[in-house]
C-alpha cells in the first residue's frame, strides 16, 4: 500500500514538470500578444492592488520595527560613546596630572641652581604622603626616611621656598614640622638690608618676624630668606615677603607680617637637602 502511494507521488509530480516544462517553452516561444502573455498581465492587474493594499497595510509594522531597531542601534551607539568619552575623559585628567607633576619637579629641582643652593649638600626628593593642619600641630609625612639619608634637623624646601625641617625619622618615611607650626623659629634677615630676626609660626598658620629692630628699613613685599645662624637652617633659603611691617611705642621691635612663598595646603613633592659629612644641624624637636 505505501509502495503504491510513492508511485502514484512520483508520477504526480513528473506530470507536473512535463507541464511546467511545456508552458515556459510555450511562454517563450508565444509573440507577445499570446495567450500566455496575456493572462499574465491580467493576474498582475488583479494582483497589483491587493499588493498595494497588503503593502499600506503592513507599511506601519515595518515603520515600527525599523524604529525600534534604530533605538536599540541608537542606545547601543551611546553606550559605546559615552565608554569611549569617560575613558577619554580620564586619559585627559591622567595626561593633565603628569603634566602638572613635571612642572612641579622641574621647579623643585630649579632650587639646585639658584646661587644660594649649597653646592657641598645632597638632595632626597620626596612625596608628601599625609598631613596634620590643626591648631597646634602643623606637619607632613614624607615617603622618605633613615634608608635614604634622611636624619633629624635636616632642611626641607620645595621649588618655592622653606618648607620646614625634619622631626621625626623612620626608616623608609619621615615627619617633617613646617615653619607654620607655633613650635617653628627660623633666624632669617630682610635680603634688601640684612636686617636679622626670627621668623616665627602661629596657631592660626601665619607667619611673623620678631626681633626686628625699629630702626631697620622693612617695606612691603621684601624678600625674607634664611640666615643660616644657629644651625637650624641651610642658609639663604627664600621664606617669604613681606606683608606688614609695624611699629608699636610700646614695643622695642617690629612686628612685621609674612605671606610664605610656600603654599602648604597644595604641597606634594619636596627637596631634603642632605649636609656633608660633620655638619652638625640642630633639630627644632627633640626626637622621641
Amino acid at each position: 500500500m505505501a509502495s503504491k502511494t510513492v508511485v502514484k507521488r512520483r508520477l504526480v509530480l513528473a506530470a507536473l514538470l512535463l507541464v511546467s516544462m511545456v508552458m515556459l517553452t510555450w511562454y517563450f516561444r508565444e509573440p507577445v500578444g499570446g495567450m500566455l502573455h496575456s493572462t499574465q498581465r491580467g493576474g498582475l492587474r488583479v494582483i497589483a492592488p491587493l499588493e498595494s493594499g497588503i503593502s499600506h497595510v503592513l507599511d506601519p509594522f515595518r515603520d515600527a520595527y525599523r524604529w525600534v531597531e534604530s533605538l536599540f542601534s541608537a542606545k547601543g551607539e551611546n553606550d559605546a560613546l559615552r565608554e569611549e568619552v569617560e575613558q577619554l575623559r580620564s586619559e585627559v585628567v591622567s595626561q593633565r596630572e603628569i603634566q602638572s607633576e613635571n612642572e612641579r619637579l622641574r621647579e623643585l629641582l630649579k632650587f639646585t641652581d639658584q646661587p644660594s643652593y649649597p653646592r657641598d649638600y645632597g638632595t632626597v626628593p620626596a612625596r608628601v604622603i599625609g598631613r596634620t593642619d590643626s591648631a597646634w600641630n602643623a606637619t607632613i609625612t614624607i615617603n622618605r626616611g633613615s634608608d635614604d639619608g634622611v636624619a633629624m634637623g635636616q632642611t626641607v624646601v620645595s621649588g618655592q621656598g622653606l618648607v620646614g625641617q625634619i622631626s621625626a625619622v623612620t626608616t623608609n618615611s619621615s615627619q617633617v614640622l613646617l615653619i607654620i607650626d607655633h613650635n617653628s623659629h627660623v633666624e632669617a634677615k630682610i635680603q634688601s638690608t640684612d636686617a636679622a630676626g626670627t621668623v616665627v609660626g602661629s596657631i592660626n598658620g601665619l607667619l611673623e618676624m620678631d626681633f626686628v629692630e625699629k630702626n631697620q628699613k622693612v617695606e612691603k613685599n621684601d624678600t625674607i630668606v634664611t640666615s643660616g645662624t644657629g644651625r637650624l637652617f641651610v642658609k639663604g633659603v627664600p621664606i617669604g615677603v613681606v606683608e606688614e611691617a609695624a611699629d608699636q611705642e610700646i614695643e622695642y621691635f617690629k612686628r612685621i607680617s609674612i605671606n610664605p612663598f610656600v603654599d602648604f595646603a597644595k604641597l606634594e613633592e619636596v627637596l631634603v637637602l642632605i649636609p656633608p659629612p660633620g655638619t652638625d644641624e640642630i633639630p627644632l624637636v627633640e626626637e622621641r
